[in-house]
């Protein structure tokens, strides 16, 4: 290092050693006093155009001739005194302008001066986040001690061509032009000299009046020094993140040594930074930033400023930075995010000293509550970190961050950056996209280990199987079966799956493959972007585009930037409501219980391959959170304080219920409100299909009305059921063991001698014989023997009805030793009605009891009850 230094002072001129700046003056060319050219070949004198017509030999023109030659030297001079008269307007407009900019100018050698202004960043409630300024203490570093590393390595990759151009370089313009339309590469084409008089001298607008003035700088600030002192002026002023301004500055915060000890290597990252710092900023972007540095090194050896074996021995050095110095900023990690956005959107200059307003989104009540939740379940100073990302699912505001466990050991912000494999979180969209394509939320598959055959010919085993056996969407989606899901993907098609999922937030590019219905993604998502791809479940289909930025206003509080919610229909409403339907059922019996907040809630849980990744995503209607638990800085297996192999439904799920709990005090309990289009119908226990009046078990599920189930192919008549033996049973018991074997009854009450009231005295048919569903088995049930018999009330109605149809209830058996007075009906879904013979009609399936009260003219009452199952 030293040797090369020594060398570059060598080199230096004897004005660059000079610590003032001095102007450079420039030869001012002479005449060269030569004549004209033409003076030595006079031409001879014109004829007037009278001597040329008067001469011999030569015709008269006609008069028609002359008058058209007339007419076109009128026009001629017509044409040339506007392009004259358009030429001077443009020069005197020109001329004013560039005036206008001259008075305008500020004073190339006084950089900075009485510009510094604080800005401050704000939480959505006015909470101040961080004070935003430059760096105070920033030190200039002379020229001769500037490391020659450091001089090479910026020069290389900013401006290679510095020592040859005048402050502009049309050149090097054309060039950045040709790399950015010829490669992925997007070049500036800013010379030093015009990047120093952006940074450090004119304000941030982008405009063409400041562009002009940055070409006028850049010529006097040419003329005015030499290039070693216009290096020096920009290596003490150009911005490299974090708030660091020069070099002595960057280097003390990236590295804690002045700038005169960096070495070839760190100079090569510094240089780097320069074009983008907060893209590549080895704090925030490692992997960015560390490719950066090889992109350097490459370019100073391709330019012959180091060689092979200086190359190799920089390219072998480890990136080691020493820590950011104390932060004092609340959410430190969305602070950066919110930082890196505004200042490569108005530059660090407005930025860090423009005294300009930032309003955010965050929420500090919800921001601690994240911060607490991680904090309390990760304890240990070498196990896994968290990110956690909670957003608005009506606008997409992002209202809490957390990218990591620890920001003053680690910068890097996984919420944002991270790229984690998903794990069975990514099921998902599988599920969405299954529902879409018609496939019942009941819909009965086979749960275990299988081989799959794929189109390439080549065999996919699925591994995390259930033990084997039908199982249901539900049940699987709960349990998170693979094999299912991958059936499902074969199914449905990879292609789709993943057009489902970027419609729904997922903006990583993968490959529509199988594999990805298991997490299986060629590059992983951040906590971010599964957050904003859950979105759409808690919002009724529709999407919003995450942000953190509301609002920046300048410093005399005029609005710069104001932000506008994106949203566009993801899904229809409709899949939105089955498939959270579904995954409400994770935290109620399946995978996630762990993650159970006492209100409507809905969610998935994802875990990589040997326990290197740990999810758990998941919302209610009013927020949408997504939690990642893992090794920031590798893949590697994950275990808890006593041992155990982390899981989506362990720490992640705990961490999210924690902060959703307390997100969620102050709000009201909403449910997710169900669309027109979504029928609710009776599913056969056994098949999954619609059940049929034959069906010995059913239950209710919900699914799309226009896709429907079949009806059951598998029971198409009675089927054959023993009768149980009731005699002796209390009335209740009874009844609760005929609905068991779904068998439909009536109940009689009547006098029996011997017969305690309340107990079963006979039945028919006879226990333990064969009947059918169809069979009505009547009970006998003792009153208690008492004198004056009640009436007898009985009933006839058929045992199955459909939703919205009438059935007719006839009450004309009843009988009594006197006169019956009153019929009175209830029909077990809250609605009554009297009269001998009525008719109802229910709103949702279900069985139902119905019980006919009959009065007689003694007041006395008796009861029969007899269920119906409307389907």
């Amino acid at each position: 290092m030293n040797d090369r230094n020594d060398k570059n002072r060598s080199r230096q001129s004897k004005d660059a050693r000079n610590p003032q700046f001095r102007p450079r003056k420039k030869p001012v060319k002479a005449a060269s006093g030569k004549p004209s050219p033409t003076a030595k070949h006079p031409k001879p004198p014109r004829a007037s155009a009278r001597q040329r017509s008067a001469s011999p030999g030569r015709p008269a023109k006609k008069p028609d001739a002359r008058r058209r030659l007339t007419g076109r030297k009128r026009l001629l001079r017509v044409a040339l005194l506007g392009l004259l008269t358009l030429i001077t307007l443009t020069v005197i407009a020109g001329g004013v302008t560039y005036a206008s900019i001259l008075r305008d100018l500020p004073d190339p050698g006084d950089p900075l001066k009485g510009r510094d202004q604080t800005s401050v960043i704000y939480d959505r409630n006015g909470e101040v986040l961080a004070k935003l300024f430059a760096e105070q203490n920033r030190t200039d570093v002379p020229f001769a001690d500037i490391p020659q590393d450091l001089k090479d390595a910026v020069l290389a990759t900013e401006d290679q061509r510095f020592f040859e151009h005048e402050g502009v370089d049309p050149r090097g313009i054309l060039r950045a032009l040709w790399v950015t339309l010829t490669s992925d590469e997007v070049q500036g084409g800013s010379t030093i000299t015009q990047q120093y008089v952006k940074n450090a001298l004119i304000t941030p607008e982008r405009t063409l009046r400041r562009k002009l003035m940055e070409a006028v700088l850049a010529y006097q600030i040419e003329s005015r020094f030499t290039k070693e002192e216009i290096l020096e002026l920009y290596l003490n002023t150009i911005y490299f993140g974090h708030g660091a301004y020069g070099i002595e500055s960057a280097a003390q915060v990236f590295f804690r040594k002045p700038a005169t000890e960096l070495g070839l290597a760190e100079s090569a990252m510094l240089a780097g930074v320069i074009r983008s710092p907060g893209r590549y900023s080895p704090y925030l972007n490692p992997e960015d930033a560390n490719d950066r540095r090889s992109t350097v090194l490459k370019q100073m050896l391709d330019q012959g400023r180091i060689d092979d074996a200086e190359f190799e021995a920089a390219q072998a050095q480890p990136t080691e930075t020493a820590g950011l110095p104390d932060n004092d900023a609340q959410a430190p990690y969305f602070v950066e995010y919110i930082k890196a956005q505004i200042t490569e959107r108005y530059g660090s200059e407005l930025v860090f000293r423009g005294g300009i307003r930032i309003d955010t989104t965050l929420d500090m009540r919800l921001q601690r509550a994240a911060e607490a939740a991680v904090a309390n379940h990760l304890q240990q100073p070498d196990g896994p970190s968290a990110a956690l990302v909670a957003v608005d699912p009506s606008t997409g505001e992002i209202l809490a961050m957390v990218g990591g466990k620890d920001f003053e050991t680690k910068q890097f912000n996984v919420a944002v950056q991270g790229r984690r494999q998903p794990g069975s979180a990514f099921k998902t969209f599988v599920l969405a996209a299954a529902l879409q394509e018609g496939v019942g939320t009941e819909q009965v598959f086979e749960s275990g280990p299988a081989s799959f055959q794929l189109p390439n010919g080549e065999t996919w085993d699925v591994t995390g199987a259930a033990p084997g056996g039908p199982m249901r969407l539900r049940q699987a989606t709960e349990k998170s079966v693979n094999s299912i899901f991958a059936e499902l993907i074969l199914d449905i098609g990879a292609e789709e799956v993943l057009d489902t999922a970027k419609r729904m937030g997922i903006v990583q590019e993968t490959q529509p493959v199988p594999a990805i219905a298991l997490g299986g993604l060629d590059v992983g998502v951040s906590p971010l972007e599964m957050a904003a791809s859950y979105i759409p479940l808690a919002a009724g289909g529709t999407s919003a585009v995450p942000f953190g930025l509301k609002r920046v206003s300048d410093a005399e509080g005029e609005a710069l930037f104001s932000a506008e919610p994106s949203r566009t229909a993801a899904i229809s409403p409709q899949v939105a409501y089955l498939t959270t339907d579904i995954l409400k059922g994770v935290l109620t019996r399946g995978t996630g219980t762990a993650a159970r907040i006492g209100r409507p809630a809905a969610g998935k849980t994802g875990t990589t391959q040997e326990y290197r990744d740990a999810w758990f995503v998941g919302y209610t209607p009013q927020i949408v959170c997504a939690v990642w638990v893992g090794h920031p800085e590798a893949a590697r297996e994950m275990k808890d304080s006593r041992g155990r192999n982390i899981t989506g439904g362990s720490i992640p799920s705990r961490i999210w219920a924690d902060f959703m709990k307390a997100a969620h005090e102050p709000l009201e309990v909403k449910e997710f409100a169900r669309p027109e289009g979504v029928s609710q119908i009776s599913i056969c226990s056994d098949t999954g299909q619609r059940a049929g009046q034959w069906c010995p078990n059913s239950f209710t599920s919900l699914y799309l009305t226009e896709h429907l189930p079949d009806g059951c192919e598998q029971h198409t008549g009675p089927v054959q059921v023993e009768i149980p033996e009731l005699i002796g049973m209390t009335k209740e018991n009874a009844i609760s063991a005929l609905r068991r074997a779904l068998l439909p009854f009536e109940v009689v009450e009547q006098d029996v001698r011997g017969v305690p009231a309340g107990i079963v005295s006979s039945q028919n048919p006879q226990g333990s014989s064969i009947g059918t569903t169809a069979t009505v088995v009547t009970i006998v049930v003792s009153d208690g023997g008492r004198s004056d018999r009640p009436p007898v009330a009985r009933f006839t109605s058929p045992a199955e009805g459909a939703i919205g149809q009438a059935v007719t209830f006839d009450a004309a058996l009843s009988s009594d030793d006197g006169t019956i007075t009153s019929f009175q009906w209830e029909f077990g879904d809250g609605q009554k009605l009297t009269g001998r013979q009525v008719t109802h009609t229910y709103a949702a399936p279900g069985s139902y009891s119905v019980t006919l009260w009959v009065t007689d003219n003694r007041n006395q009452t008796t009861s029969t009850t007899r269920n119906i199952t409307i389907r």
